[in-house]
């Protein structure tokens, strides 16, 4: 967890602890005196969210939120994120503490599974599209050589043996065809 106490009156960082400099590779000279959004996104910044925040625990005791936070060398980090006001004796808000906890290693696990889930329904999506060509190409193929069979069975007896023939290597040839298709 890392904490870093802003000042309500200007949201400028007046303390930084060892744990936001691991994090975000601030030293305590580098980053004090500086901006509370120094270390939100560009979106993040464009949308409020630092302004919001500080407002959300002035008005409820505590703003709660999972984000995307920028470090020293300008890559980002997953956190989740509680801001609580800091009061002072007589109860006047003198500044706020954010605490945070790097969830960059879930986020990307999250994403990753994410990912995962959506190749899989794309599979089974492309495997429910190609069973159905599949189908109705191997229920053409089998009503052929149903009415070729059924056409032999029940007029045998009268049919030309050189029809025979040619019914059988047109039976044979979708036998074929068939076969090489579930290939």
């Amino acid at each position: 967890f890392v904490g870093i106490s802003v000042i309500v009156t200007n949201l400028i960082i007046n303390s930084w602890n060892s744990g936001a400099t691991t994090i975000f590779q601030y030293e305590p000279n580098e980053i004090l005196q500086q901006h509370f959004d120094i270390i939100f996104t560009d979106e993040d910044k464009e949308n409020g969210y630092p302004t919001i925040e500080i407002q959300t625990a002035l008005e409820s005791g505590k703003a709660i939120g999972n984000r995307w936070h920028i470090k020293k060398d300008g890559s980002k980090f997953y956190a989740q994120g509680q801001v609580f006001p800091v009061k002072s004796i007589d109860g006047e808000v003198i500044g706020f503490v954010k605490i945070l906890r790097d969830l960059t290693e879930s986020k990307h696990t999250e994403e990753a599974i994410n990912k995962y889930v959506s190749d899989l329904e794309d599979l089974v999506a492309h495997k429910d599209k190609m069973l159905s060509i599949l189908s109705h190409d191997l229920r053409s193929l089998l009503a052929r050589m149903i009415a070729i069979t059924d056409y032999l069975k029940s007029d045998f007896d009268t049919i030309k043996p050189a029809e025979i023939k040619k019914l059988l290597h047109h039976l044979n040839k979708s036998v074929k065809d068939e076969l090489n298709m579930l290939d």
